[in-house]
This record gives structure tokens, sequence and C-alpha cells, in this order.
């Protein structure tokens, strides 16, 4: 057949796939005439672990392929490659030896693909260094598809510093804006906003207090630009007076939110926003519902809502912390008016009735030194916690009780770490099904009880191994841990990104089953290195906590 024609047909096989579907046509077509077409049959190596650098990439034209860790001939299954899959980038990512082995499962027939020029491409274009970077980590989180808002401009200083010399509304009420230094963007501005609950940043040139300010940043003014006004919408939550305002309020904040997720890297911001607009609505249910003549010291946000990762409305789990002197048998309407709020609101909510301070120490202090006694799996997320209203002390009076009962030779924190292990990643995807690691296929795969629960629970660990509720956010506790483990620091800050990328594509799917058959190439192969490095951290959790039991 003309050598012509061969390579036009291994272009147009290549640009159906990741990441060859990026190069343009003259480029395609120097990789297409640029190696050689190669034959295996079943249960031959194509590589073995150790090798050394090969002057091919393998593009599988039809045909599987095993990837195996340790031993070639009885190693354990790492990966299962199938038509469209590349092999021996390894090669090019360790610039080292093989990391695995590749055996064919099948007869497989493989396009090689000139190395040096290979390399050539991971240096000129985007998509391909991602793309190698994507098969053994997760930090490159994955290509967005579109602009996030909270990627805009900012408001120029200048602009801004106009209004401020005339006089205008952005320079109204210096005193109580919060200070922050030149050259903040919107992502930032927006953190900042919703962290002092302001709608003005002062902007000085060293971002201190002390300095005098040159402009000022209002919400309306980031508006303008970034088009979305989170500080605003959560004052108007906090004035709302009626359930009718609030729902509405609550479904803005919701697209406001969602239209910010652009790729897995925004999930932190988005995540802030949303948790923050859910709060707001608790609080304002909280002030709606009250009764002068049942005070409360506070209120206690449990689980997702603590840990501040409700990318989406959805029930809270709270709890009102009363007087321990108040009568028991008038604790309970505090939480009940305000589960009626919440729910007429469009949040069904999971609240507790009134607890004291000292039951619940109570309650903290007996699971600690009795796990088992008490249930400590159902009373897990408990170990989520925050305080929504209130007195803020409480929480650190339970850090207190909490940390002296885990003094005690208690078993809670080796028993939730071997409860993570009830809940494994899948092994990897293949030909559109979950392939999990005993071998079986689904067609769907639940990121919650795969993915984003079995991160939680370690890094809840990792959290209570350190005796601490001060924390309870999944990527704050994991950045932490990353702190006083730094001979583990790749396995957690991966973990991290793991949860990134799953809390990701669990919101742009708006529920956590996902059909992996819908996803891109490209998609699949970063979900399938999470579920790698889920793998390693659950095996880092059970060797931390588990021998030391």
């Amino acid at each position: 057949m003309n050598t012509s024609v061969i390579r036009h047909r291994v272009a147009d096989f290549l640009k159906q796939h990741a990441p060859f579907d990026a190069l343009p046509e003259t480029d395609l077509l120097e990789v297409a005439g640029s190696g050689r077409v190669k034959f295996h049959e079943s249960e031959e190596l194509v590589y073995r672990r150790g090798d050394a650098k090969s002057k091919f990439v393998w593009m599988i034209q039809q045909g599987t392929v095993h990837l195996l860790q340790g031993d070639p001939e009885q190693g354990k299954l790492h990966d299962v490659l199938d038509a469209g899959d590349l092999l021996g980038l390894d090669f090019f990512s360790t610039g080292g030896p093989c990391l695995y082995s590749a055996r064919t499962a099948t007869d497989v027939l493989l396009y090689a693909i000139d190395g040096s020029l290979f390399e050539k491409l991971v240096a000129k274009y985007p998509a391909f260094e991602q793309y190698l970077s994507a098969q053994f980590a997760v930090a490159s989180l994955g290509v967005p598809s579109r602009q996030s808002w909270l990627d805009a401009e900012p408001p120029p200083e200048d602009f801004l510093r106009a209004r401020f010399l005339r006089g205008g509304v952005a320079a109204l009420d210096v005193s109580s804006a919060v200070a922050v230094g030149s050259g903040i963007s919107t992502r930032e501005a927006i953190r900042e906003m919703l962290r002092w609950r302001t709608e003005k940043l002062a902007i000085t040139p060293d971002g201190s207090p002390s300095s005098p300010p040159f402009a000022v940043l209002s919400a309306s003014d980031l508006a303008l630009f970034c088009g979305q006004n989170p500080a605003r919408l959560r004052r108007e939550i906090l004035d709302s007076e009626s359930p009718v305002e609030i729902r509405a309020l609550v479904d803005l904040s919701s697209r406001m939110v969602l239209s910010a997720l652009a790729q897995p890297s925004d999930v932190d911001d988005c995540a802030r926003m949303g948790s923050a607009m859910v709060a707001t609505t608790v609080e304002t249910c909280i002030r709606l519902s009250r009764e002068d003549k049942i005070p409360a010291r506070g209120w206690l946000a449990f689980g997702k809502l603590a840990r501040g990762e409700m990318m989406r409305p959805s029930s809270p789990m709270i709890a009102v912390v009363v007087d321990d002197a108040h009568p028991a048998d008038e604790r309970v309407p505090a939480a009940d008016r305000c589960a009626a709020w919440l729910e007429a609101c469009g949040l069904g909510s999971g609240t507790h009735p009134g607890v004291s301070l000292a039951e619940w120490k109570r309650f903290y202090i007996e699971t600690a030194t009795d796990p088992l006694a008490h249930d400590l799996f159902t009373r897990r997320e408990f170990f989520d916690v925050s305080v929504l209203a209130g007195d803020r002390g409480i929480l650190d009076q339970l850090s207190v009780s909490l940390a002296a009962a885990l003094k005690q030779d208690s078993l809670l924190v080796p028993l939730l770490a071997n409860d993570t292990l009830a809940h494994l990643p899948p092994l990897t995807f293949y030909r559109g099904l979950v392939l999990d690691l005993d071998g079986g296929e689904r067609e769907s795969l639940d990121l919650a009880s795969t993915a984003l629960e079995p991160i939680s629970d370690a890094a809840r660990v990792f959290a209570l191994g350190q005796r601490s509720l001060s924390v309870a956010s999944t990527l704050e506790r994991l950045e932490a841990a990353a702190s006083v483990m730094p001979q583990h620091e790749r396995v957690l800050r991966e973990a991290a990104d793991a949860f990134r990328i799953a809390l990701y594509h669990q919101s742009m799917a708006g529920m956590p089953i996902i059909n992996p058959a819908s996803l891109s190439r490209y998609d699949q192969r970063l979900l399938k290195t999470a579920f790698s490095s889920i793998l390693s951290l659950l095996e880092l959790t059970s060797s931390t906590y588990i021998a030391e039991a």
C-alpha cells in the first residue's frame, strides 16, 4: 500500500484520541510518519519494568494491554489499556527506567511513535504536557472548558483610585473596609469579602490596615467587571424575612457557584462560596425562628457544611447548644422551629434537639473512650464540626475535652483508620466501564462512596490523630497533615487534588453517580490517576494509624 495512504490512515486514527486531537494537520502527519506498525500476540511483553528509556511511544490501535506492578509474570495489575491509549509514557515522565511492565492481554496492534518527536510536542503544546502529567499525578487538575468568572480581570486600580479621589460611593466609610494589598485579583477579592463578611476592601500599598488606602474596591465595583456579586447576595439572604425570598436567593447562589466552576482547581473557591451561602441561610433561619425565652449559647454545623464542601445547596446537619441550666423538655422547640424554616426555604434539615455544652462534651468523651459501644461509624461526621453562630469558644472547649479523652489509649483513631478501607476506589476504566479491584465491571461510578468519602474519612483520621477539632475542611486537614508529615507530602497533596477532581465532576453532574463513558479520554485518564492517589492515601492512613494500635 502507498506510504502516503498509510500515513493518512494513521493520522486519521491518532486525531480521534487525546492528546493528538490537539495537533494541527502538519504536525499530525509528521507524527504518523515517524514510526512504524508493530504486532504482538497475546501474553507478550511490550516492555519490562526497569527497562531503559525507549526510542518510541506506542499507541494501541487495537487490542488490550495490562500494566503491571512488580514482577512482569505475576505482578499486580495497575491498569488496563485499550485502543487509543498510550504506552511508554513513564519513560518520558520519570526520565529513568520504566515504572511498570506492559503485557498484552489479547493480540495487539501498536503504532510506534518517535519518542524524540513526542518530547518536542510535549514542550510545544500544553495539551501534551497536561496529558503526560495526568498519567502519573493529578496536579494538572484538568483542562478548563471555559473561563471562570473568578478569573475575570478586576477593576483597574487607576479606575478605583479615580473614584476614591472624587469621593464616590466606593470611598465612603473607609474605616469599615478590610485592608488588602495592591494588585488583588477577582478571586482573591471574593475570598476576602466572604472571609471578613464585608462588601468593601481598602487597597493599601502593603496590605497593612495601618497604611492609608489609595483606593477602595467595593463588591458592586467588582461586579461591574466580573458579573457576579457574592458579597451582596450573602447580605440579601441575611436581610430576608420570608421563605419565598430566601428560596429564590439560594437558587441564585447555586447558579452563581456553578458558573464559577470551570475546572477542578476552582473547587476551593466554589465550595467556599456555596458553603457560605448555605451557612448564611441557616443563620437567617435561626434569626427568624428565635424566641428570647429559649436562649442558645450557639449553633454548630457538622458534616459537609462544617467542612465547607457544599457546592450545591443541600440539607445542613446542625444543632443548637443551649445553656447548661436550661430545662431539657424546653430545648426541642428551638431546633424544631429552625428546621421548619429551613424546610420552607428548600433546605431540608438534619437539625438535632438542643443539647447543653456539658452534654456535647460528654458525647465526644464517651465516643473517644469507648467507640465500639457508642456506634463510632454513625457518629464519625460529628467530628467535622464548626460554630455557625453564637459563642465561638464552644469549639475550643469541645476540642480540649476530646484531646484529653484521646490521650487515654483510645481506639477511636485506629478504628476510623480501619473504616477508610471499607470503600476502595476502582482500579480503572475499561471501554467505558468501571473496573473494580476484584475484576468486577460496572456501568456507573459513585464518586461519593469511592472517592469523596474515603478521602474525607482519611483526612478526618489525620486530624484526630493530632487530637484536633479546630479544622474541619478535608483540604485543610490534608494540608495540615502534609506540614507535619513532610515525608508523605506528595501522597497527601495528590489526594487533595484527587478530591478536587471528584468534587468537580460530582458538581457538574449534579449527582454523585456518573457514567464514565460520557467523559472525555483525558478526564477518564485524570480520574484513573486520582484512583491511584486515593489508594495511596488509604494505604498511608492504614500504615500510620492501624499499625500503631
